[in-house]
């Protein structure tokens, strides 16, 4: 097959600022000390990224970059491109921070709070290169400036208002405007208020899923003994609540110097109290599908460990339960290990769910974010191109999409004979070439994506979802379109989870259109056939809100502004313009069914490099898991080829 590939050098990503130069030998050591871990059975603990001085963590939308703040004067960003759950580069994109403890996303915007102020960062998911410093717009700087608890926890809530943790400046003392309080204000800083107070030092917190209510972690009052207080987790479902401190040093223990006096309303007291000086700080709601089913709506909280109890305790994630009525059920620990023989060797800070199901743990100590997931095949990606060889895949159905989970292994949807209902499925091609059906009966099944470890397959005039066990629904029948869906095809979900499907219509564009699939089902119409796009096929995320979209109609690139539903035609001439791809890089592809074809272009409105043109349909292409390959259905042909880019 007749291949060439030209890429930028090493000299000019380095001059872009995108070769990292950190050095992992550190995160070698930490894997080491990782059979020290208690793990339930099934689960998998291994090193995701070296971040020094991790602490709260934010997912990046669209691109599922984590940004990383820490309690001196660096936030991170840690970037998996290739998508195989191993960081491939971190990247310190601020330096000048006072405690940037503090980070969340919202609307494409990053938020960082330091121990004085708050600022607003734009669109940084996609150009980790920009002058941050000079983008920083301060929304707020009026929080309390004392060192003593100045670490900052922020996340937005349902209101879509950003909530933000003010510790008291001492271990017990008479507080005063917002000391010990969670204050929350509008995106932009305004409107700032109290929204719950008499809580000593809080360093997580987030929203119940199904209530929406406010949970947060609380670190009580030191000195006091090696058993008493005990660490909090509270609810506060309504603004005004008062959490008892300093009238109550944790729980209901009072200090001596505050037993007779009386708080000033009255005190809502934890829904859980953990073991003193556990020291409980970042907690997630788990919504994800990779863990168990029965740990949907359980929290699980870092437990940072103790430093001034005799018996060091903490050092763990802990797992709350909650009942069918949303109410705490108990607790339990969920991995322990860090903490041996009187001796601890890393200290959990916060928890983030990735768009997977699997779970990352910051750990400030040693300065590495973990990745627990459960149920993979413990296999290394780096190698699955190797295991896969450069076999080409044989012996297909037509064959139309195809996407790589992290563990090497490819998913295929077959058409079958076009046009017959039923004959359809997808396949499982296995790392070592093998091949099983995964779900059959389908009709044309055309673009397939993985979200949380479940597949969305675009099926002529319905959407299917597919769990990795291999059972099926309809989760979008053809009477909940608000359109006519036609000729359903490319399938494309954002970091929120909403799964954009295109239909490319009739063979004169009739009824073509995008559609949008929120998580719950909902369903809305994006654009139609008048947009200016003639036949929508191949989507891919572009940045916050927009979209590249292929037309198989005139072999346009157009990007597509959600938002505005404004479609700009940014490229031109790739025939039947059909799937569309980024490798590690950042370099896109687009392959062009009518006449077998794959460019490269250095980015959408570049100039198009052909690398190949031998195939006989070029269909919708993916990224194989370790980033080396175009994943390359050539329909008419049959075959799943390994198209080599690196």
């Amino acid at each position: 097959m007749k291949f060439t590939l030209k890429t930028l050098s090493f000299l000019t990503l380095s001059s872009l600022g995108m070769i990292s130069t950190a050095s992992f030998a550190d995160a070698a050591d930490v894997e080491k000390n990782l059979h020290k871990l208690n793990v339930p059975d099934g689960f998998n603990v291994e090193v995701y990224a070296e971040v020094p001085g991790a602490r709260q963590m934010a997912l990046g939308q669209s691109t599922g970059t984590v940004f990383v703040g820490t309690r001196g004067d660096k936030a991170y960003a840690v970037v998996d491109r290739n998508k195989d759950r191993k960081a491939d580069e971190v990247i310190t994109i601020l330096d000048d921070l006072k405690v940037g403890n503090g980070v969340a996303m919202y609307q494409g915007n990053l938020y960082i709070a330091e121990q004085n102020r708050i600022a607003r960062y734009a669109a940084p998911g996609f150009d980790l290169t920009l002058p941050f410093k000079e983008m920083r717009e301060v929304i707020y700087d009026d929080l309390p400036d004392k060192a003593h608890h100045g670490w900052r926890y922020i996340d937005f809530g349902p209101d879509g208002k950003l909530y933000v943790t003010v510790g008291a400046p001492c271990n017990i003392c008479d507080v005063k405007g917002q000391e010990a309080t969670i204050i929350r204000m509008n995106p932009d800083g305004s409107d700032a208020e109290i929204y719950a107070e008499g809580i000593r030092n809080s360093v997580g917190m987030d929203f119940q899923p199904d209530t929406g209510t406010l949970y947060f972690t609380d670190n009580n009052t030191d000195m006091m003994g090696d058993n008493i207080p005990p660490g909090e987790l509270n609810a506060a479902p309504e603004k005004g609540m008062h959490f008892g401190f300093p009238y109550y040093a944790g729980g209901k223990e009072r200090h001596e110097d505050w037993a007779d006096k009386t708080p000033p309303k009255e005190v809502t007291f934890p829904v859980a109290e953990f073991q003193a000086h556990t020291a409980a700080l970042g907690m997630k709601f788990y919504t994800g599908n990779m863990f168990p089913e029965d740990f949907k709506g359980d929290v699980i909280i870092a437990q940072h460990g103790s430093w001034n109890r005799t018996e060091p305790v903490g050092y763990q994630l802990m797992r709350v339960t909650f009942d069918e009525n949303n109410e705490v059920s108990g607790h339990e620990t969920f991995i322990d290990g860090w903490l041996n023989d009187g001796e601890a060797w890393g200290r959990p800070t916060d928890v983030l769910q990735l768009p997977d199901g699997s779970v990352l743990v910051s750990d400030d100590f040693n300065g590495v974010i973990y990745r627990v997931s459960y149920g993979e095949k413990q296999s290394d990606a780096q190698t699955t191109s190797t295991r896969h060889g450069n076999n080409t895949i044989e012996d297909l159905m037509m064959p139309e999409s195809a996407i790589a989970h992290p563990d090497g292994r490819v998913f295929v949807t077959e058409i079958g004979e076009f046009g017959k209902n039923g004959d359809g499925k997808v396949t499982v091609v296995n790392t070592d070439g093998s091949t099983e059906t995964l779900v059959d009966g389908l009709n044309d099944p055309k673009g397939i994506d993985m979200f949380n470890n479940t597949l969305y397959v675009a099926d002529v005039d319905q959407l299917v979802k597919i769990n990795l066990d291999g059972q099926s629904e309809v989760m979008v029948k053809p009477s909940d379109f608000p359109g006519k869906p036609v000729f359903l095809n490319d399938v494309e979900i954002d970091g929120h989870g909403n799964i954009y499907v295109s239909d490319s219509g009739d063979d004169n564009g009739k009824d073509a259109g995008i559609y949008q699939v929120t998580a719950k089902g909902k369903v809305t119409e994006v654009i139609n056939h008048k947009s200016g796009i003639k036949r929508p096929n191949g989507l891919l995320m572009d940045g916050y809100n927009k979209m590249l979209v292929a037309d198989f109609g005139t072999g346009d690139l157009f990007q597509l502004d959600i938002a505005s539903v404004k479609a700009t035609k940014v490229n031109s001439g790739f025939g039947g313009a059909d799937g569309l791809v980024r490798d590690t890089d950042g370099f896109l592809y687009i392959s062009d069914w009518n006449n077998g074809k794959v460019w490269q272009l250095n980015e959408a409105k570049a100039t198009p490099q052909l690398i190949t043109d031998e195939y006989e349909a070029a269909a919708d292409i993916a990224l194989s898991a370790d980033g080396k390959h175009i994943l390359m259905p050539d329909m008419k042909a049959g075959k799943l080829y390994f198209l080599p880019i690196k």
